[in-house]
């Protein structure tokens, strides 16, 4: 009888633990509006793989891309929560909780695309980093490189100034840092989420969209796009980001395992943008689209005319937009 009992005990115990091992395995969901075939989904990719090789009996890595799994701007809440994992939020995003940082997100505050990613691997994007964490309770891995936004008119209006822009329906994504971004290039803001502008183009709803090449491209906007108007107004930076609380979960030798393939992940994603604007536009071209461009100092001029408004950069950091500048 004890042979029995303890045998049984043993056999309970084994089973017992095995459970509690494949409950105490982490599972990491990746939030993302990008179709599968977008660089960031690539990028997730390289995350899964760096982190499933090392870890394959710990961590499992699954990647939801067009919000399948959350809708486009919930997903930051949604990791303050601690109800999703990681995700790629956008300056204009985090502003709304850190407004401080509204420099960040102005248009023309980057020269290139190096400049960019230089701004956030240097002092300005490790002291961001901290208070997003400490203030957000989001952890920033790194900074990829969603495209650089230019102008897309379902009818070609030979854009050459903002005020050529004057009465132009100019489809943004939801919230006044999109508004007032519109605004300061002289067309008139609509807010319309993603999913609805390529109907909006194609009816006359909207008069254009403000996007990367590369998301026109994904999007299929070209089909009901005559011209592209390089304003090249805003070099966007997008975060890979990771909750608090899943942070908070994985091991030290884990996190470190997770930067290293997030800027592996990173400089991948960088590399795949560049490559997707530039064969975009010679696909566009090859459309016979129209490209417009126009001398660009008369937009930055009008950029700063908006901005200088009452209420627009009051609560911004004073010297943040001059330390981005002198970024090398």
């Amino acid at each position: 009888m004890k042979t029995n009992y303890f045998t049984a005990l043993g056999v309970g115990l084994a089973f017992a633990m095995g459970a509690t091992s494949a409950m105490a395995a982490i599972e990491l969901r990746i939030s993302s509006a990008a179709p599968p075939d977008n660089p960031l989904v690539a990028a997730f990719e390289i995350i899964k793989e760096r982190m499933e090789e090392a870890y394959p009996d710990d961590i499992t890595v699954t990647i939801h891309h067009s919000s399948s799994l959350f809708k486009q701007g919930t997903e930051l809440p949604a990791m303050q929560r601690g109800n999703l994992e990681m995700a790629t939020p956008i300056v204009y995003e985090i502003e709304q909780q850190l407004p401080e940082y509204g420099a960040l997100g102005k248009p023309y505050v980057y020269r290139d695309v190096d400049h960019m990613i230089a701004v956030y691997r240097g002092e300005i994007g490790e002291q961001f980093y901290k208070d997003v964490q400490d203030k957000m309770g989001v952890v920033i891995l790194d900074t990829g490189y969603l495209g650089t936004r230019t102008i897309g008119l379902r009818s070609a209006r030979n854009v050459e100034s903002p005020a050529d822009l004057d009465g132009v329906k100019l489809r943004m994504a939801p919230g006044a840092a999109y508004q007032n971004l519109a605004t300061a290039l002289g067309a008139t803001p609509v807010s319309m989420p993603a999913t609805e502008v390529y109907l909006a183009l194609k009816t006359g709803s909207i008069d254009g969209q403000d996007n990367p090449l590369n998301l026109v491209e994904n999007w299929k906007f070209d089909e009901v796009t005559e011209e592209f108007v390089m304003t090249n107004h805003l070099v966007q930076p997008v975060f890979f980001a990771i909750s608090g609380k899943a942070w908070d979960q994985l091991s030290e030798e884990q996190q470190k395992t997770l930067k290293d393939a997030a800027r592996e992940a990173v400089d991948r994603e960088i590399e795949l943008t560049r490559e997707a604007e530039k064969a975009a536009r010679e696909q566009f071209e090859a459309e016979g689209k129209i490209f417009s461009t126009p001398d660009l100092a008369p937009f930055r001029a009008r950029v700063e005319e908006v901005y200088a408004q009452p209420g627009m950069m009051e609560d911004w950091m004073p010297d943040l937009n001059a330390r981005i500048e002198a970024v090398e």
